[in-house]
């Protein structure tokens, strides 16, 4: 790959990671106002199901973003780098781990604020 193509590329895998980010985002946003709005008035069975796509859906996001990540990664790592500056404020062994455990802990917190709603403690 030239320089250039090499550039272009991990552009456009970056662009992907944040696609798959913000779409994280937007389901855990939708999730929460939904719970805050109307989690105590949704049935068990409805708890369950919103919890349930909430939990797939922020997932396959996660996973998607961490796939992209560690492709442009490769590529940055694997070819002649034009960049060599920028690899090193994006490593891998930094970024992909952090970004993991942040957003995994995002869908953990998501879904213990549904069970807190769902189970509010009586004074």
């Amino acid at each position: 790959m030239t320089e250039a193509e090499v550039v272009e590329v991990a552009a456009m895998w970056g662009g992907n990671v944040l696609t798959a980010f913000t779409i994280y985002i937007s389901f855990t946003f939708a999730y929460l106002v939904t719970i805050f709005y109307v989690g105590d008035r949704l049935t068990s069975l409805q708890s369950v199901c919103a919890s349930g796509l909430y939990f797939f859906a922020a997932t396959s996001a996660i996973l998607a973003q961490i796939g992209y990540m560690q492709a442009q990664f490769i590529l940055l790592r694997e070819t002649p780098n034009p960049l060599d500056g920028i690899y090193l404020v994006m490593a891998a062994d930094l970024w992909v781990p952090y970004m993991a455990v942040m957003e995994f802990a995002g869908v953990f917190f998501s879904l213990y604020f549904m069970w807190g709603v769902k189970n509010p403690k009586t004074e």
